[in-house]
């Protein structure tokens, strides 16, 4: 309990130390990293040989985080890369009664168009994300496939954006997060 008393202590004071480095410009380096909510609608039969199984239905939520690095040139255009945890989710029961727990995660690179409205910018973002799924039952996928997404953010102390946005990864199945976090540009 003391090292985590010891860790939250360092983590505040490298957040709060942060704010007038990041309040100093509109364009540069830019670190970012968000909480999710993630949604999965899947059916994952013909896909994977699950013995004596027929299908494995995904219809499961989880949480996911994001960590990302990447230039801001101007208050519209922007480009980044970094990883994204989707979560993990459960199948329903499958016939012969067990399920299939799938976790996933990606690394991504794509670029951001914003639009600033006073305090707040609305954005568009996309790219391509790099992603691997791994299940138990000797489930494992891995490839390339495009992103996509919209957000909002309120822009405060001049570099520093709190954000909440959508984003669905067009994977061999579709999966949407819907996600809030926290922008800085130095």
């Amino acid at each position: 309990m003391k090292h985590a008393r010891i860790a939250a202590l360092a983590l505040g004071t490298a957040f709060i130390a942060s704010f007038p480095l990041a309040s100093l410009a509109d364009e540069g380096l830019m670190l970012g990293a968000g909480a999710y909510y993630t949604l999965v609608d899947d059916e994952l039969r013909g896909k994977q040989d699950f013995n004596d199984e027929a299908q494995a239905i995904i219809d499961d939520s989880s949480y996911g985080l994001n960590a990302a690095i990447g230039w801001r040139f101007n208050n519209w255009l922007a480009i980044e890369g970094g990883y994204w945890y989707l979560g993990e989710v459960e199948s329903d029961d499958l016939d012969s009664g067990n399920k299939i727990d799938v976790e996933t995660d990606t690394f991504h690179a794509g670029a951001m168009v914003s639009v600033p409205l006073f305090i707040f910018d609305i954005y568009a973002r996309g790219g391509v994300a790099f992603w691997d799924a791994q299940a138990d039952r000797g489930f494992d996928d891995d490839g390339t496939d495009p992103y996509y997404g919209i957000g909002g953010a309120l822009n405060l102390g001049g570099s520093i954006d709190l954000y909440a946005e959508w984003v669905r990864f067009q994977l061999n199945t579709d999966i949407d997060t819907f996600g809030m976090g926290v922008r800085f540009t130095f």
